[in-house]
């Protein structure tokens, strides 16, 4: 009895033993890059003073020392956005499950450090919302692949997310990946988003590769990279295969030009860099996939001198603009480097406000000298042919388990087929609507939309009723949102934005009902995810200062300049921050603040919205919209001038469309912005002139052959 309890004892002090060494062991082992880490730490912490307690007081908590140190390495490179609109607890849910998925699979012990820092670790995929998707499904996910190698937990993983989600276009804000699974489909940036998120979640390795733009059409594409056993292998998220580096765009990729991931921190893997920055370093991949020419791009003045830290862009022509894929400085012998694929390319160059472009065929160039001699105000035309790289003979295409994958690919697509049967049909929408004294097909529209969100959506119709001076701006109001909206937005966000939109509004919704709903009422601003910011900012500001900017909103926009820094890099994803979170934080990039300006506005019954064509902030004042310009305010407006297009063939079929035969760029500091006119409307569509800002625009037309070549 006395030896037992002697064994008891021993164990549990190993056991103890072991979970103080495990408290105390090191996450970032390497001193000196653990060093860099810290003070990248303490940068981002006076970044975000303003949140200290709600960040980083999560840190004094009790946490390991792996713990610590992880949550510094995530506090140190994540993005503005995620500083403003997340606290720490959220991040620490991440960790924590990060370190869990590490312990519990084979592989685990497999995976080197530095992987699993950049690769496992990051709870942020791309420009993705940002959710719970670890502590939710990684029960579920376990379940799956506990018992499998690694490579078979990758090919498990992705069927588990066919199974969740098939392919559907969206618009440009990307779902989380909960809010995915809840709508059963999303573009290829959010299937890629959900299948990186869910192999990180069982602790592989995993990073979303994305072509900005394809060469050979008018279009962009995001995949899955995941790391087994020592080596990174593609796959097609939500589109499994009988196995890795099998896709259906395994032969575009092979004519692309540029393919690229940004990675979180300072990475040093075997890939290229793009861009290193203290917060992520972006890899070039395109060798994985294509042949490629190391360009070297030579920039000068005109005076022959070379130009050191200049802007170089190496544009693609893609949906009716030249589109940068990738950006370089140039070094102090005034170059920089580049692996491309073989496709043609125009080289635009800036400094200063000068500018210089050459067009070049990376399959013949190697070599290609800019000189900034451009002067925007001179008015002249040129004519480029754009030709992709060539299509290879495809690579044999194994049928090997094709069998046995299609039978499961139909299995997962019934089981998804089945969660959407249990959407709201037509016929108790119609008695929903019935029951609230509602038009019939504009609440089945709106629910059918909504998809999983559906029932959000009939909370938010039904608790409306309760006030009915309120209810009958229910349906306005989801006139406003997007259709992502309608499938993500929960019902006390839009209550929110119905209940608070009239208290300081006065007369405006029975004078102006149209102008109220659409930049008032309407909680949508940009391509930011929808927040409750009214009943927020109503809160914060005092019923005085609300008084006197209704009277005069230049005492708005001094306050904004006044408390809100602007921070042009470190929002990096370009993911936009919450009108909420820009005013905890004081922090912002300048599309952030322009949102937050029109969120205030709004909240203050002020007309308010970003130009359609440019995103200028804008509000109404004597019926007209007046500019916004935070930096120098104009004493005057802003001369306004008109742009006439016309079609020269009278008798062609062929009805030009915006992005995709043409679009028109604005001139700013050595490079042209291109205006939204909106997708693949039409010539006929515009106006017979266009009231534009005065300045130099840019005109770009082309056609694209079957082939892909754009003339």
């Amino acid at each position: 009895m006395k030896q037992m309890k002697l064994a008891q004892l021993i164990i549990l002090m190993f056991l103890l033993l072991t979970t103080a060494c495990t408290r105390q062991e090191h996450f970032i082992k390497d001193p000196l890059y653990r060093q860099k880490v810290e003070t990248q730490f303490k940068k981002q912490e006076e970044l975000a003073k303003n949140k200290k307690d709600a960040l980083f007081k999560i840190l004094d908590q009790g946490l390991s020392l792996r713990e610590k140190e992880a949550m510094k390495f995530l506090f140190a490179h994540m993005p503005l956005n995620d500083l403003a609109d997340y606290d720490g607890e959220f991040f620490l849910e991440h960790v924590r499950k990060s370190f869990e998925a590490k312990e519990t699979f084979s592989w685990g012990k497999k995976v080197p450090d530095k992987l699993f820092r950049h690769f496992v670790l990051p709870y942020r995929v791309n420009n993705e919302n940002l959710d719970n998707f670890r502590s939710v499904y990684f029960q579920e996910l376990k379940d799956r692949v506990i018992h499998l190698s690694m490579k078979e937990a990758v090919l498990e993983v992705n069927h588990w997310c066919h199974e969740k989600v098939t392919y559907k276009q969206a618009d440009i804000r990307t779902s989380s990946p909960m809010s995915t699974i809840k709508t059963a489909f999303g573009r290829c940036g959010e299937e890629s988003t959900l299948t990186v998120a869910a192999l990180r979640t069982v602790g592989i390795p995993a990073r979303q590769c994305y072509t900005p733009r394809w060469a050979h059409c008018d279009d962009n594409h995001a995949w899955v990279e995941a790391w087994v056993d020592g080596k990174w292998h593609y796959l097609g998220a939500c589109e499994p295969e009988p196995d890795l580096d099998m896709a259906w765009f395994t032969e575009p990729a092979r004519r692309a030009v540029l393919v690229h991931t940004k990675v979180s921190g300072q990475y040093d893997g075997p890939e290229e860099i793009i861009t290193k920055s203290p917060r992520f370093t972006e890899i070039n991949l395109t060798g994985n996939y294509a042949k490629t020419q190391t360009l070297t791009v030579k920039v000068e003045d005109k005076h022959g001198k070379r130009v050191e830290d200049a802007d170089v862009q190496f544009r693609l022509y893609n949906y009716a603009e030249f589109y940068p894929i990738a950006r370089k400085r140039t070094d102090s012998n005034g170059t920089c480097r580049l692996n491309v694929g073989l496709g043609d390319l125009l080289i635009w160059v800036t400094k200063g406000g000068a500018f210089g472009y050459k067009k070049i065929s990376a399959a013949s160039t190697d070599l290609v000298v800019v000189v900034l001699d451009k002067d925007p105000g001179v008015e002249y035309t040129v004519d480029y042919d754009f030709v992709p790289p060539i299509e290879p003979k495809p690579f044999p295409v194994s049928k090997k388990g094709k069998e046995e994958n299609d039978r499961r690919l139909k299995y997962e697509d019934q089981l998804r087929a089945n969660y959407e049967s249990t959407f709201i049909d037509k016929n108790d929408a119609v008695t929903l609507a019935s029951k609230l004294g509602l038009e019939p097909d504009k609440v089945w529209d709106y629910l059918q939309k909504s998809r999983g969100n559906w029932q959000e959506i009939s909370n938010f119709l039904t608790q409306s009723a309760q006030t009915p001076e309120l209810f009958k701006w229910a349906l306005p109001l989801l006139s406003t949102v997007s259709e992502k909206d309608l499938r993500d937005t929960p019902a006390d966000i839009l209550l929110g934005h119905l209940r608070h939109s009239f208290i300081h509004s006065g007369n405006l919704p029975k004078t102006d009902r149209d102008s109220f709903v659409k930049y008032v009422l309407n909680p949508r601003i940009r391509n930011e995810i929808i927040i409750d910011y009214k009943s927020f900012f109503q809160g914060e500001f005092d019923a005085d200062f609300i008084k006197k900017v209704r009277q005069d909103v230049s005492i708005l926009i001094r306050w904004i300049r006044d408390h809100i820094q602007v921070h042009p890099v470190a929002n990096y994803y370009n993911v936009p921050i919450t009108p909420r979170g820009v005013y905890r934080l004081r922090v912002s990039d300048s599309a952030s603040r322009d949102i937050f300006f029109v969120g205030l506005c709004r909240s203050f019954g002020i007309l308010a919205r970003l130009e359609p064509a440019d995103k200028t902030p804008q509000y109404v004042s004597n019926n007209r919209w007046i500019d916004v310009y935070f930096k120098d305010q104009p004493s005057e407006p802003v001369s306004k001038g008109f742009i006439c297009l016309e079609q020269v063939d009278k008798g062609s079929k062929l009805i030009p469309e915006y992005y995709i035969h043409f679009t028109l760029a604005r001139y700013a500091n050595g490079e042209y912005h291109t205006l939204d006119y909106g997708e693949n409307t039409k010539l006929t569509e515009f106006p017979e002139k266009l009231e534009v800002e005065t300045g130099h625009y840019l005109l770009v037309t082309g056609n694209r052959l079957k082939d892909g070549t754009v003339l």
